[in-house]
């Protein structure tokens, strides 16, 4: 009995030190470690505060083109277009539906928020994106997305309690995809290497066989029942349905003109079977999925080196007003 008094004594003292000290740190160096490992944190504890429904986005939602003379966000745009709803944004690049489900999970029960607004970028569901040498910080900054006491997560992350991997693994995991994951094509077509390697506007120095091999390597891939981006959206609409809250996703637009002009009419055709996949595994009575895929054309995308989902004002209040549409319905 002694012992036991003993043990509880010190598990007592544990637990006073530990709330003693996060006491103190989110009153010191909290928010400063968010601003510098976690900045989204921030931006989404301060929208649940005030918003009705939430935009969770990487860069497309805030990338605007220097020529715009409509210089709003599409959640500025679709606020805008909600008179009767409050909508913040919850975003910044290079972030995907990894982070996006671990918020979510966060959003406290008594909150105002109805909607739950998440872009689905094809994009990530690529192995580039997937394995891209942004994935170590963003894993570094999940470890403060979870209902522990900050001081915990600090803890954790300065004992790297995350996924993390060199850059040099995962560019060998990406060729390694590239040349292994099958494509539903003929040979050279039936693997990305291979059909990068096929001669197309000129040799490797040439910026048009640059971008369509960029368009192969970030287009081309099956989405299979293994593919981490999938898991993550199966996660959001169980944690939507859980917490009762509306929830949409929205396919953002791709640049299919440009596609099927640099690489050809396979590539399009993948994609949007691709996409017809995604489309009818979560269209349900639960979900609202909002099919922006080809609705943007080709002068809306501002990207002119690489293949993005940034738009022109144009582009930007073509998704802003396909979700508002379905809201205001």
């Amino acid at each position: 009995m002694e012992m036991i008094k003993k043990i509880a004594l010190r598990i007592l003292l544990l637990i006073a030190i530990v709330a003693v000290s996060n006491v103190i740190y989110r009153h010191t160096t909290y928010h400063a470690d968010l601003r510098a490992e976690s900045n989204v944190l921030l931006k989404f504890e301060r929208a649940v505060e005030t918003a009705d429904a939430l935009y969770f986005s990487a860069s497309p939602n805030a990338a605007v083109f220097k020529d715009d003379t409509d210089k709003r966000t599409i959640a500025q745009m679709m606020d805008d277009l909600l008179p009767d709803l409050k909508l913040e944004a919850v975003d910044t690049g290079g972030i995907h539906a990894g982070v996006f489900k671990k918020l979510i999970a966060l959003i406290p029960e008594d909150s105002d928020v109805r909607y739950v607004v998440v872009n689905m970028n094809y994009r990530s569901f690529g192995i580039g994106w997937i394995e891209s040498v942004l994935e170590n910080p963003i894993q570094k900054q999940l470890v403060f997305y979870n209902n522990r006491p900050p001081i915990i997560n600090r803890f954790l992350q300065g004992l790297n309690f995350y996924d993390t991997r060199s850059a040099k693994e995962r560019e060998e995991l990406i060729q390694w995809h590239w040349k292994n994951d099958s494509l539903p094509f003929a040979a050279p077509r039936n693997n990305v290497t291979d059909w990068c390697a096929l001669e197309k506007w000129g040799d490797w120095t040439n910026p048009k066989r640059q971008l369509a091999d960029s368009y192969i390597k970030n287009f081309a891939f099956p989405i299979t029942e293994e593919n981490p981006r999938l898991k993550d959206f199966d996660e959001i609409v169980s944690i939507c349905h859980q917490k009762g809250l509306k929830l949409i996703f929205v396919i953002l637009p791709e640049n299919l003109q440009e596609a099927e002009k640099l690489v050809g009419p396979e590539l399009t055709s993948l994609m949007i079977s691709n996409k017809n996949k995604l489309v009818n595994r979560y269209k349900t009575n639960e979900v609202t999925v909002i099919d922006c895929f080809g609705a943007v054309p080709d002068s809306c995308f501002t990207e002119r080196i690489f293949p993005s989902e940034h738009y022109t004002q144009t582009g930007r209040m073509t998704v802003a007003r396909a979700v508002t549409d379905c809201i205001n319905r």
